[in-house]
């Protein structure tokens, strides 16, 4: 795709095929998404149409299973699809020789699947970038193809050589009808489609025109001389060649800056290739697409990750600054999680498989970023509606400058008709070619896909592309506390059960029970707590959770309610509101509204919280504080990470979150609300930024627009990003404006010093896109 136009042609016609719904266009990734219902079309079926109404190349890159791509036989194929081993779900043909086996990998392993005669395809690693590759090679050969038959041309018009004119003529018209062939295909074969199919009017269109008019006029203008007729302006076959060839180079050399773009912060390159498979004694080196779930695998020394899985044995430090963003190792050992794509340090691990590659942590990022790329930022909707009028108004400014040429040549001049139309279609040609609208539909796409990219490298998983349009925007930051501020790794300090007909294994049973599937901060602590105390199984009946309170359950007829004591009304109790007033974290245990057992609990601040809220705040944001602990808990973590009191809001409940972001949001500001997830979804979708503290295992469920992984440090990475972002789109908008309306002035020949000829009109691409694609990449260049 060249332009916004191709996106706008490829979503009509996916409009238009029944069966084909909720589709999405990514512009610089070249890809397109969309559900289907397969008892109404087949997919081969709706890409033969796609292909047939636009001209494009397409290939199915993904399905909802694991897949392999194998090379066989014709028949080999025909016979494993027929008697298909259980867990294949289909072999579908790639191209010649190439399947795709499409499987359930927790029924059949991919080892299992490769049968005698079949052998591994090439790996293809990330799609977006291998098509971009191809599509890089395509317009390589082109353009050098196209540029050996331009240069004779223009030597011969523009050389003083003894040639007889008739001759070089010849030639010419010979040399520029190759050269015209070759435009078929990239220019001629889209543009008519989108008309006719589409009734869109692309960029292709542009060029299609003033390549034509050019051939065709210096055909006539050859059959005219070849009668004998004299004509002011002669043919000039080189100026539609040399068009055409340098057109071709301005794509060539954009198609490269988008690939080395788009490979600079490709995510999926951070799949490794091959693996360490450890069987029985030995170690053997495999395909890493072979694994299978509970796989032991041998990671050496500083080598990276080949997938998700847990450590069997071994210990090292673990760099994840590729994935989360923290720079220092990690400690890991036997027990441990390890994320596919980090390094490994000195040490030799033993990792058991639980994600395969193709569905692990790397996968789900490059899934988020691709997935946020393919929503529509508000932005670009201003740019698609300038884009949408741009080409058709650029069609008839060409007319106008032809009409006043026209004019100018035969009234000022005093020209013959043949002289007027030739000197007039010269300008016209000029201003059809100059005009460029695909620094247009670039002017942001090709900045959120660094940015994405960037900030996925640096920790920060952007999952709605508005989210990095509005983070720049922000005046005021809501954190919640246990688990944002704080790590969240709570510890039980105190704890203090009341003298009752129960004893201490009952009281511990009950306590147990009613905390077991609680995934909130405090409960896992108390639970975690109670591993060590001796217990007596309890069973509950009419388990609830209250939102920001606890949760009450029945056993054996009675109340049962844990949870913080202002909920239970106990906040006077002495025990409890010492506790309290020593800026724990309380948890009560009550049956029947009588205290059991109490537990005080502290946390430890994150490392960097007083120095984000520091950096934040020299930037003019106002910080919050919004939590449901005590008052004295809160107050406490505000004052150490320099949070002023007049932010602080303690006991606040889910509603009571909302309600607070809500309040500022009428008061005019825009609110980024930082949480840990839980017991946050209403306050994140409240929020006009809404952003959770993470781990890479959380990436596909988290609610929130943002993601970090990496710790609060992340907060001023967004917002870096999204105002380095915002001033790029700025400039890319900025310099095709600019760029259009000079251009077009100096190639209708509106300044008598200064034009340019239609034959170097096509240097427009290069002018225009370069800048662009350059605003962009420097993102990725900053982050040194």
């Amino acid at each position: 795709m060249t332009c916004t136009g191709c996106v706008r042609k490829l979503g009509n016609v996916m409009s238009s095929i029944d069966g084909v719904s909720s589709h999405q266009v990514t512009f610089v990734t070249e890809t397109a998404e969309f559900d289907l219902d397969t008892g109404v079309v087949a997919s081969q079926d709706v890409i033969s149409r796609i292909e047939k109404e636009t001209g494009f190349k397409c290939s199915r890159l993904i399905s909802g299973h694991q897949s392999l791509d194998v090379v066989m036989s014709f028949n080999l194929a025909t016979s494993y699809e027929a008697c298909a081993s259980p867990g294949i779900i289909s072999v579908e043909k790639l191209k010649k020789q190439m399947y795709r086996i499409t499987y359930d990998p927790r029924i059949v392993g991919a080892r299992c699947i490769i049968e005698p005669g079949m052998q591994l395809a090439p790996p293809v690693g990330d799609v977006g970038v291998s098509e971009g590759k191809k599509r890089l090679r395509k317009m390589l050969i082109a353009t050098i193809v196209s540029a050996v038959f331009t240069i004779p041309v223009v030597i011969l018009n523009w050389s003083n050589n003894p040639i007889p004119k008739q001759t070089v003529q010849i030639i010419s018209l010979v040399l520029a009808t190759v050269v015209q062939a070759i435009a078929v295909p990239e220019f001629y074969v889209g543009a008519i489609k989108s008309l006719v199919y589409s009734r869109v009017i692309e960029m292709d269109m542009l060029v299609v025109l003033s390549i034509t008019a050019a051939y065709l006029y210096s055909i006539v203008a050859f059959g005219l001389a070849e009668a004998g007729f004299e004509l002011e302006q002669e043919a000039f076959f080189e100026t539609s060649s040399l068009l055409i060839t340098l057109v071709l180079f301005g794509r060539l050399m954009a198609a490269y800056a988008r690939v080395k773009a788009v490979t600079a912060v490709s995510t999926r390159s951070l799949q490794a290739d091959t693996a360490q498979l450890v069987e029985k004694d030995n170690t053997v080196i495999v395909d890493a697409r072979l694994l299978h779930f509970g796989d032991m695998v041998k990671i050496g020394p500083h080598s990276r990750i080949v997938t998700d899985g847990l450590i069997h044995s071994g210990d090292s430090a673990v760099d994840e600054s590729i994935i989360t963003g923290e720079s220092a190792p990690v400690t890991k050992s036997s027990g441990d999680s390890v994320i596919a794509g980090s390094m490994n340090g000195s040490g030799t691990l033993t990792v058991k498989v639980t994600r395969l590659p193709g569905e692990n942590s790397i996968t789900d990022i490059a899934n988020l970023v691709e997935n946020a790329l393919a929503a529509k930022p508000r932005i670009q909707d201003l740019a698609d509606k300038v884009a949408s009028w741009f080409i058709p108004a650029v069609v008839g400014i060409a007319i106008v400058v032809f009409a006043i040429w026209i004019g100018v040549a035969l009234e000022i001049r005093n020209d013959d008709a043949g002289g007027a139309v030739g000197t007039a279609i010269t300008y016209a040609i000029a201003v059809l070619a100059i005009s460029c609208p695909c620094a247009l539909g670039l002017a942001v796409p090709v900045v959120l896909v660094i940015a994405g990219g960037v900030s996925a490298r640096a920790g920060v998983i952007i999952k709605a592309s508005d989210a990095l349009e509005r983070s720049f925007k922000a005046t005021d930051i809501v954190f919640d506390k246990t688990g944002t501020l704080t790590t969240g790794k709570l510890s039980v300090v105190k704890s203090e059960t009341f003298a009752t007909k129960l004893d201490d294994a009952t009281t511990t049973g009950v306590l147990r029970a009613v905390l077991d599937g609680s995934q909130h901060p405090v409960a896992e602590a108390v639970a975690a707590y109670t591993d060590s105390l001796p217990i007596s199984k309890a069973s509950l009946e009419q388990i609830q959770s209250v939102p920001g309170s606890g949760v009450q359950a029945l056993w054996n007829g009675s109340s049962v309610k844990a949870g913080n004591p202002f909920w239970l009304n106990l906040e006077q109790d002495e025990v409890v509101a010492d506790l309290l007033a020593r800026a724990m974290t309380v948890l009560c245990l009550t049956i029947d509204d009588r205290l059991i057992a109490v537990f005080g609990l502290k946390s430890t601040l994150r490392e960097e919280a007083h120095s984000v809220v520091a950096k934040l705040q020299a930037q003019d944001l106002t910080c919050h504080v919004v939590s449901g602990d005590n008052p004295k808990s809160v107050a406490d973590v505000a004052g150490a990470v320099g949070i002023e009191a007049s932010c602080i809001v303690s006991r606040a409940s889910p509603a009571k979150k909302q309600q607070y972001i809500e309040n500022l949001q009428q008061a005019g500001k825009t609110v980024l609300f930082c949480g840990d997830g839980t017991n946050d979804a209403i306050a994140v979708a409240q929020a006009d930024i809404g952003v959770q503290i993470g781990t890479a295992s959380d990436l596909t469920g988290a609610a929130a627009d943002v993601v970090l992984l990496g710790g609060l440090d992340g907060i001023i990475s967004l917002l870096d990003t999204s105002k380095k972002a915002f001033r790029r789109i700025q400039f890319n908008f900025i310099w095709t404006a600019v760029y259009n309306l000079f251009a077009i002035l100096l190639a209708a020949g509106a300044f008598v010093k200064f034009r340019i000829p239609p034959a170097y009109a096509g240097l427009g691409e290069i002018a225009s896109v370069g800048p662009v694609i350059l605003a962009a990449a420097s993102l990725a260049w900053r982050r040194g």
